[in-house]
């Protein structure tokens, strides 16, 4: 988020409320603080977290694992990108960062330089991990350079897309026989398999601790879905709001925006707002549907207020037509973009509005 204008706030009390909400559906969590924790924050996270029961975090790559190590924060780091160069890896070591290994060349730089191995297994996402059947390879090479796995992971590819709750079954079935070589060769070696919608919808294959990212934040990840119902009460923890720049008096058949993107079918009061697509507020192709649901609002008071025309580099203008009575709303006053106590603008509202997912919104519009 690279606008003076914006206000970012994260609710440190609504990530405790969820973290402890989640605890409920497992005991052993990992809080997932990737790509600055979802734009929240990684280091301000993590550091609040230190003074909680959190053992365990997962970043996205080494660089943001040393961060955190830099700003002070001592629980477990698993990097889920893994390391690339050697440098990294001795650094890694250096700052007792468990190494994650996905393929022989990771593998091998891991037994060289880690003393904590995470292995990787690919049950069917197709992106890294070893192949189930490369388990007796792997553990080999461990054993040859009397080294443990600390931990083995993997990533459900479909636990949101409850139709295909077979594709869970398949990924589990491929997984079982992988995870009982390595824990039949490294007793100690915990497991994490469940992102924030396995948790959730398929407690059985979880492992021994849970990875925990959108939920955490305060998102449904089954939101849509026939098991959406089965998510703890959350709360969001990042509201995000922009400022009224002007306010300007429309005709009926007068226009704004490029392309003439709007045209005023009745006398129309307009608020341009200081956030566009450059700030992550995406540019949205659906301002000519004739069905409102399709317009992304924001919330102003309470209100909710349709966007109008194309957004822009960094202004897009609001319909406050019907809340405005030509004194209550003034120049400089904030309007919830994400966010809201009254009628907030959720993530997922957001999501539905642009076609994507929530997870894309909040990274969009975070710091």
């Amino acid at each position: 988020m690279k606008n003076a204008f914006c206000r970012v706030q994260i609710d440190f009390d609504a990530l405790l409320y969820n973290y402890r909400q989640i605890k409920n559906l497992h005991p052993e969590l990992m809080p997932v603080i990737k790509a600055d924790a979802y734009a929240h924050g990684a280091i301000k996270i993590a550091q609040f977290f230190e003074d909680q029961d959190v053992k365990y975090f997962a970043t996205g790559t080494i660089h943001e694992a040393l961060e955190l190590r830099k700003n002070g924060v001592t629980k477990e780091i698993i990097p889920l990108l893994g390391a690339l160069t050697e440098e990294e890896y001795r650094k890694g070591e250096e700052q007792n960062i468990v190494s994650l290994a996905h393929d022989k060349q990771s593998l091998d730089k891991a037994l060289t330089y880690s003393s904590k191995i995470a292995i990787k297994i690919n049950s069917g996402m197709g992106r890294l991990g070893f192949l189930p059947e490369d388990m007796a390879d792997v553990i080999f090479a461990l054993k040859k350079h009397n080294k443990t796995a600390s931990y083995a992971l993997t990533h459900y590819a479909s636990a949101d897309v409850i139709s295909e709750h077979g594709y869970m079954q398949t990924q589990a079935e491929r997984l079982a026989p992988a995870v009982k070589a390595l824990k039949d060769a490294f007793p100690d070696m915990k497991t994490s398999f469940a992102n924030s919608a396995a948790l959730v919808a398929y407690p059985e294959y979880i492992g021994d601790i849970a990875r925990i990212g959108r939920i955490f934040y305060g998102g449904n990840p089954l939101y849509g879905t026939e098991k959406g119902h089965l998510t703890p009460h959350l709360k969001p923890a990042l509201s995000l709001t922009a400022p009224i720049l002007s306010i300007n008096h429309m005709k009926r058949g007068e226009s704004l925006s490029y392309m003439q993107s709007f045209t005023a079918e009745r006398d129309t009061v307009v608020a341009w707002i200081g956030i566009g697509y450059a700030n992550g507020y995406r540019r949205s192709n659906r301002v000519f549907s004739e069905d409102s649901s399709f317009v992304p609002h924001v919330n102003l008071f309470g209100h909710l207020c349709p966007t109008l025309g194309y957004i822009t580099m960094q202004m897009t203008a609001i319909d406050i037509t019907d809340i405005y009575d030509g004194s209550n709303i003034n120049i400089g006053d904030h309007v919830y973009v994400l966010g809201g106590k009254e009628n907030p603008i959720t993530p997922e509202m957001l999501a539905d509005w642009w076609n994507t997912i929530p997870h894309e919104v909040i990274t969009s519009l975070g710091f």
